[in-house]
């Protein structure tokens, strides 16, 4: 029995004609990428000291989305920061969303949670919840790349904060599947109120001047919505990113504290 020359699966027994070499398109597809990858490959690179690596890969993808945001993010873009051809890429990672996960991976990676950290379920879950916000105000196109991945991203330092969280609610009477949505649920929401954050970070006018410069076009439309047309200041600066992702936090875990057993 033969198998695919790239993902190893068994191939079918050949008929007539030429064997079959791969599984799927896919992967004749994969194979035909990194012979022409093979032949791009930067002269003289390997000999100056720099070889491309995944992690050289994966951190400048980071700088560039940092400068440049997420959206412009691209396996051509990051081959150009690296000054390579763009196939050259393709021998270390497969595509963009697989980069999109790596790039989860490390940033996740530079700030791990403490052990045992403080005293208290409510402290860690606050403390792990904060920690994540920091992550996406420090990148604001990191809660972006959730949405290249069409599952969870496979990233494993990201989902030690989900362990850790896990861990942080073991003890105090709830079943597994409860003690899992919680630590879902708090980075979910977390990330909603970041992808808001990352919209109003890549504006050029700050929130308050857009308001105010819109303000005439925006009058006739909330005439007939009475509770947003009685929006002043204060309510204004309640709707903000940061203050929806504080109040909900403290309404997130009060919830939780209802579910502990008296």
């Amino acid at each position: 029995m033969t198998s695919c020359a790239v993902c190893g699966r068994e191939l079918p027994p050949a008929g007539r004609g030429r064997p079959q070499r791969y599984c799927s398109r896919a992967c004749r597809a994969r194979a035909y990428r990194e012979r022409v990858a093979e032949k791009q490959r930067e002269p003289g690179t390997e000999e100056a000291g720099q070889a491309l690596t995944v992690d050289r890969i994966v951190a400048a993808a980071i700088a560039l989305a940092d400068r440049d945001g997420g959206a412009g993010l691209s396996m051509r873009r990051t081959a150009a920061e690296l000054g390579v051809g763009a196939m050259s890429l393709y021998r270390y990672v497969p595509g963009k969303e697989e980069l999109g996960e790596l790039m989860i991976d490390e940033v996740f990676g530079r700030r791990p949670l403490p052990e045992p950290g403080p005293g208290g379920w409510r402290a860690k879950l606050e403390l792990s919840t904060r920690q994540e916000w920091a992550l996406y105000t420090e990148h604001p196109w990191l809660p972006q790349m959730f949405a290249l991945t069409t599952r969870p991203p496979i990233a494993p330092k990201m989902m030690a904060y989900t362990d850790w969280r896990i861990r942080a609610v073991e003890g105090i009477g709830l079943d597994f599947a409860t003690m899992v949505r919680i630590a879902i649920m708090l980075s979910t929401h977390t990330q909603s109120a970041a992808l808001q954050l990352a919209r109003e970070t890549r504006e050029a006018a700050p929130r308050e001047q857009w308001m105010s410069a819109q303000g005439e076009k925006i009058k006739p439309a909330l005439a007939a919505l009475p509770m947003i047309a009685r929006f002043g200041r204060d309510e204004f600066e309640a709707s903000g990113p940061e203050s929806i992702f504080e109040f909900g936090l403290q309404r997130l875990l009060d919830g939780v504290e209802r579910l502990v057993p008296r």
